[in-house]
């Protein structure tokens, strides 16, 4: 049987490319990276441009999952709210093509707006601090190439395992907020309800696994590790964990030798788990939805 993901995703592209979508993230990107570059070499024309790669981590892990959510959480829905999604299936695209050529579209969309804002930050690099760390550069726009799909992979599975926008909404909002406003509550709360304090510096093997799994701190410690300098990860603190302990990663919080599962690198496998685990449950409910 044919496949027609690639011509699903090609049309999900240039329907961005037409509309404001995929301009106002490329827009947004490149003007924070514009404003962060000029304003720092305004105000540190010392500055080099390994430093100053490392201002892009803030504002990336930031606004990236943001956009990528935003670029994928209508992506199946809309089609069902609008009723389209019928005559689609009519042509020669089955369900599997709808779904996979949705997400390869609009990991496309944010890769093409996430790619700019890069090759931006390397122009600028060059012409106000000097030669680029290319290495540095690469690994980094890999990484948060990664972390960008990875948030459109997870958008995109909501809204095929979703009926309404209203819903897809709600869901993509959701656990945005648990990842970034509610992970130490969801954790550090019942760890401390379990031992009866906030966890240590050096706490349990199963709270490092799950600290594992916040992908904004599997971000963090995969950037930290590639460019100069330290990216911290943008998370609500309520007081239940020491605020040491939150600054580092799950690997150098273990005692003695950490476990693969715990070591910095694996960051590259969590995101790649929240990529690939919410399209599998949203295509397994979308393929058995009776439209």
């Amino acid at each position: 049987m044919t496949s027609h993901i690639p011509t699903v995703a090609r049309k999900e592209f240039e329907d961005a490319g037409r509309s404001k979508l995929l301009w106002a993230l490329i827009g947004l990107l490149v003007g924070i990276v514009i404003i962060g570059y000029t304003a720092i070499w305004y105000v540190d024309g010392d500055a080099t441009a390994a430093e100053v790669l490392g201002f892009l981590g803030f504002p990336l892990q930031t606004i990236v999952p943001i956009a990528a959510l935003i670029a994928g959480y209508m992506a199946v829905v809309g089609e069902r709210r609008s009723g389209s999604i019928k005559l689609l299936l009519g042509l020669p695209p089955n369900r599997t093509d709808v779904v996979f050529g949705k997400l390869f579209g609009r990991m496309a969309v944010v890769g093409t707006a996430v790619g700019l804002a890069f090759v931006v930050s390397l122009v600028l690099g060059a012409v106000f601090f000097g030669s680029v760390p290319l290495v540095d550069w690469l690994g980094f726009a890999a990484i948060t190439l990664l972390f960008g799909t990875a948030f459109a992979g997870l958008a995109v599975g909501v809204s095929a395992g979703t009926s309404t926008r209203g819903k897809s909404m709600a869901l993509v909002v959701g656990i945005y907020m648990i990842f970034v406003a509610l992970w130490e509550l969801v954790t550090a709360g019942p760890y401390y309800l379990l031992y009866d304090e906030g966890p240590p510096i050096e706490a349990e093997t199963w709270y490092l696994v799950l600290q594992q799994f916040n992908p904004m701190s599997a971000y963090t410690t995969l950037a930290s590790n590639t460019i100069e300098g330290t990216v911290y990860p943008f998370t609500f603190q309520y007081g239940l964990e020491d605020f040491e302990a939150a600054q580092l990663s799950p690997a150098e919080r273990y005692a003695g030798d950490a476990p693969f599962y715990l070591e910095d690198w694996f960051g590259v496998v969590v995101l790649l788990f929240w990529l690939v685990v919410p399209v599998a449950i949203g295509y397994y409910r979308f393929s058995r939805t009776d439209l």
